[in-house]
């Protein structure tokens, strides 16, 4: 870990750790769990995000009795987690703060936001940002409390898709985390266990009455448009067979794109969230990005939804031709 991202922990009185737009319990957890940390030293700490919390956040951080706030910009120190793009974080209103700047995240870094800040722990092998906080509350020889370890299963959890991404070095976190925060593993399923609403899973069958499906040698490859819940479509569509998905939503001046990848096409090298979903952040008017086997982009262009669509699927034809 940067010895200065430590001295910057240690010297700020006064912290705001902002979680990406409509975060996910990845980004959530890694806030408190860091929280808590800084708490415990007599830090004053606020967790904030932009956008909408979801039901299953809102029941985390329910159970975690944490309330994410309003961002207050005019702190010692703001740390943006488990995301590297810009408009999942508001990098305008983190570039003219005057506070001292740092980045937690798992995902590809962008040269152009790095800059922004005055450090970064940034590691593209952890499957989530809790497995990079774990790392980190151990270089501040901070004790894994109940609580803490919770928030660290939890991303570790969901981000690996119930491990199906996971790997050797988070499974080894989990369990050292389980270990010595005294948390069994049914505790963590229970926090983040809400049922799928009904609109979820009307969107899901949306999605697959709607899709389109693209064969390239051994491998399918499907797309789809629904209203909302996209990643969970996405995620569904994988269940029914595919071997990638991408599913949108457009509505007003907003687009999102949701993708998802098995496992057999990301170890030969397919990357989303470097290589596809970036693609088409010129055409939607906005930014992309994620992990190898799950990523989204967001933009203002509605219009150009199918068009986005049609070319992240010509990106991974072209990739699965050369493998």
């Amino acid at each position: 870990m940067s010895e200065e991202a430590l001295s910057i922990l240690d010297k700020a009185d006064t912290f705001l750790l902002l979680a990406h737009r409509s975060p996910d319990i990845d980004s959530m957890a890694s806030a408190i769990a860091l929280a808590l940390t800084l708490r415990s030293r007599g830090k004053k700490v606020t967790i904030s995000t932009l956008g909408t919390i979801g039901p299953q956040v809102s029941s985390f951080l329910e159970q975690m009795n944490m309330v994410a706030e309003k961002p207050d910009f005019s702190v010692d120190c703001i740390i943006v987690l488990d995301t590297n793009s810009p408009s999942l974080f508001d990098l305008e209103s983190v570039r003219s703060a005057k506070g001292k700047k740092l980045l937690i995240d798992h995902h590809s870094p962008k040269e152009q936001v790095m800059k922004e800040f005055d450090e970064s722990i940034v590691d593209e092998s952890a499957v989530s940002t809790t497995q990079i906080i774990y790392h980190l509350l151990r270089e501040m020889d901070h004790p894994i409390t109940k609580e803490i370890a919770l928030a660290i299963c939890a991303g570790i959890v969901t981000d690996s898709a119930n491990f199906i991404a996971a790997t050797p070095g988070a499974f080894a976190v989990l369990a050292e985390a389980l270990t010595e925060g005294n948390v069994s593993f049914q505790e963590v399923l229970r926090a983040i266990a809400l049922p799928i609403e009904q609109s979820e899973r009307i969107a899901r069958l949306k999605g697959a009455q709607r899709l389109e499906v693209v064969r390239e040698g051994d491998y399918i490859i499907v797309w789809s448009r629904v209203s909302a819940f996209e990643g969970s479509v996405a995620r569904a569509l994988l269940g029914l067979g595919a071997d990638v998905s991408f599913v949108g939503a457009a509505k007003d001046n907003e687009v999102r794109i949701s993708g998802r990848a098995r496992t057999a096409l990301t170890e030969k090298g397919l990357h989303l969230g470097r290589d596809i979903l970036p693609s088409v952040s010129e055409i939607i008017g906005g930014d992309a990005g994620g992990h190898a086997a799950a990523a989204g982009a967001n933009g203002i262009n509605a219009n150009t939804l199918d068009k986005a669509l049609t070319t992240c699927v010509e990106k991974t034809v072209d990739f699965i031709k050369t493998i």
